[in-house]
């Protein structure tokens, strides 16, 4: 009688075990096929990302330091895909063998790499917001070209105070932009990255002149080229125009939700007699549509 119930035991804790068994194979199954479906879509979207990207570039639609940034992020996204693929080719490996799935097994070898698999699927809703934001900061139109008289006076790189009030009125329609966006992603931690580039034309700066003697002396060469002074003269403005910007994101403050949790990074830079925009071809020297600033502004998240 002992026997018989002692074998009874054991054929039961058998079953049990065999049953639990199957169910954590039909259970890792199932999460590895719909890893798999999450990954191939999220490639997809990264995927068009990258086009859109290449396609904006092409098209001067966005500052090079900024396409880095966004490239960086898309990039650091697909490596994050890149591993869990891995993660899932493992499992995949793992459901081969039968005895994988034994309680023993399963915990020291396969249950590290299924909790790998529950983690970036209940990271999707996040996912899928990053990516609803990258796609409205590639998509957007986020520049503003003015000309540098709308600012300043020949020969000036300083913004006079009675100006200032043009130049806010300038750039609000770009900010209320910029505050619709980042308010939409609340969720997400994010940064406004603001990029001033300014040009100049390739007209000689003339000797003598008081814009002549300031750059010399800013720039202590004892004869400097005119080439030289344009790239100074667009540096100067470009950060004269930033400093301003700087007060105007301030005293907008109120139009971004939770303004002071909101990252914000400033850059300026000159080009010089560099041309402004590849798309026109008949630039001459002597040319008003060379002395531009381009105002590029994203709201990105951060990963």
């Amino acid at each position: 009688m002992i026997k018989k119930i002692l074998y009874a035991t054991i054929i039961i804790g058998v079953l049990i075990t065999s049953c639990g068994t199957q169910k954590r194979i039909a259970a890792t199954t199932e999460k590895s096929k719909t890893t798999r479906e999450s990954i191939n879509a999220d490639s997809v979207a990264l995927g068009d990302l990258q086009t859109e990207m290449l396609k904006k570039l092409g098209q001067q639609g966005v500052d090079s330091s900024l396409n880095k940034k966004i490239v960086s992020l898309l990039s650091t996204l697909q490596d994050d895909l890149s591993k869990i693929q891995q993660t899932v080719d493992a499992v995949d490996f793992f459901l081969e063998t039968k005895k994988n799935f034994r309680p023993n097994n399963y915990e020291e070898d396969v249950k590290p790499y299924v909790v790998r698999l529950d983690s970036f699927q209940l990271q999707k809703k996040t996912r899928d917001r990053i990516y609803q934001l990258l796609d409205e900061a590639v998509k957007m139109e986020a520049f503003q070209k003015y000309g540098m008289g709308a600012f300043f006076e020949p020969g000036i790189y300083r913004i006079a105070p009675a100006a200032f009030s043009n130049v806010n009125r300038s750039f609000q329609p770009a900010i209320d932009s910029m505050s619709a966006i980042s308010n939409r992603y609340p969720d997400i931690k994010r940064t406004a990255h603001l990029v001033i580039v300014g040009y100049a034309d390739a007209t000689p700066i003339t000797p003598g002149t008081q814009l002549f003697n300031e750059l010399k002396n800013y720039m202590k060469q004892p004869d400097p080229q005119s080439v030289q002074m344009n790239q100074v003269l667009s540096d100067l403005r470009a950060n004269e125009l930033l400093r301003n910007l700087k007060i105007i994101m301030k005293t907008s403050a109120s139009k971004f939700s939770s303004y002071n949790q909101l990252k914000i990074g400033y850059s300026s830079y000159g080009r010089g007699q560099a041309l402004p925009f590849n798309n026109i071809t008949d630039y001459t020297d002597n040319d008003e549509r060379r002395r531009v600033v381009v105002f590029y502004w994203a709201i990105l998240p951060e990963l």
